[in-house]
């Protein structure tokens, strides 16, 4: 882990250790400024069968909203959660399976 990815995390209080923090920018949504923290989450297993036999298949971008102090600058945390095919059970699936934001603590 990169000394960036703890900073962000201690600064967001997450401590998921699958989701890895690489940069910050800011940018428009719906045409006002925010600010996007841009993660990713690795896989190295099949969450199906538990095989590491498993090929990477792109990336799913979603856009997390995120509880800022200030609400002139809206914060997201722009999660690429990976797409997976299992070679051993033949399963494809994405991450979204595994890690609903709205039911898993991040």
């Amino acid at each position: 882990m990169s000394s960036c990815n703890d900073c962000i995390k201690f600064s967001l209080n997450i401590k998921d250790p699958l989701l890895e923090f690489f940069d910050i920018s800011t940018g428009k949504y719906r045409n006002r400024k925010a600010k996007f923290y841009h993660a990713i989450v690795h896989l190295d297993h099949c969450l199906n069968c538990g095989s590491a036999n498993i090929v990477h298949n792109g990336h799913l971008y979603s856009n997390v909203r995120y509880p800022a102090l200030d609400a002139s600058l809206p914060v997201f945390i722009r999660i690429a959660k990976e797409r997976i095919i299992c070679r051993d059970c033949q399963t494809n699936f994405n991450f979204n399976q595994y890690c609903a934001t709205r039911t898993r603590e991040i």
